[in-house]
């Protein structure tokens, strides 16, 4: 097995205190193998800190697996990229039904093909920008990690969710401002990362 990948997962678990579940552990081993794979032909993640962006993706996704654990319904990872967290969140909750989004045709191609890789049954990969997403389509989650324009996008994340649904974003502390009229929790595991709530 990968040793890149395998000091990913022993350090992430590590941070977050626990050990995965050999049949998580596998999955996660999996494609992050192949999207270093992958990231040797399309940029992905940074090639100069690989190990870095991914254990902080897993912890993160982690962090944030255990807010929604409870969570049920159709799910969107909006700006999914390299499909974090979307896909790793569909490792740690396989019977939530998640779509991925991303606006880049290479990005959405890569995505597809883990899917099909990792033999994921409860994920998708949708080629559009979130304001492309037709009124009629409605989540009982959202979720992305890196803010974007999110001034621009605000009006999207809520016409988009449901009433009873929730919407949060993973960023940094730094963003703190933007979201100063929500809810903030401090990441348990990641100091200077924040997970805004925000409440419809």
């Amino acid at each position: 097995m990968n040793n890149q990948v395998n000091e990913i997962i022993k350090s992430s678990e590590t941070e977050i205190g626990l050990v995965f579940h050999d049949k998580i552990k596998r999955k996660l081993k999996l494609y992050f193998e192949y999207l270093l794979d992958w990231n040797k032909k399309i940029n992905l993640i940074s090639r100069k800190s690989e190990s870095s962006v991914l254990s902080t993706a897993l912890i993160e996704s982690y962090a944030l697996f255990e807010i929604i654990r409870d969570y049920s319904g159709d799910f969107l990872d909006v700006g999914s990229g390299g499909g974090l967290p979307g896909i790793i969140i569909s490792i740690l909750l396989p019977e939530a039904k998640i779509e991925l989004l991303d606006s880049i045709r290479k990005k959405a191609v890569f995505m597809e093909s883990a899917i099909s890789h990792l033999k994921l049954s409860n994920i998708t990969a949708v080629n559009k920008r979130l304001e492309e997403l037709p009124e009629s389509k409605k989540y009982d989650l959202i979720f992305s990690r890196g803010v974007g324009n999110f001034e621009n996008l605000r009006n999207h994340y809520f016409r988009l969710i449901k009433n009873s649904g929730s919407i949060f974003i993973l960023t940094g502390e730094d963003n703190s401002k933007l979201f100063r009229k929500y809810e903030i929790l401090q990441n348990p595991f990641l100091h200077g990362r924040i997970i805004v709530n925000l409440e419809k």
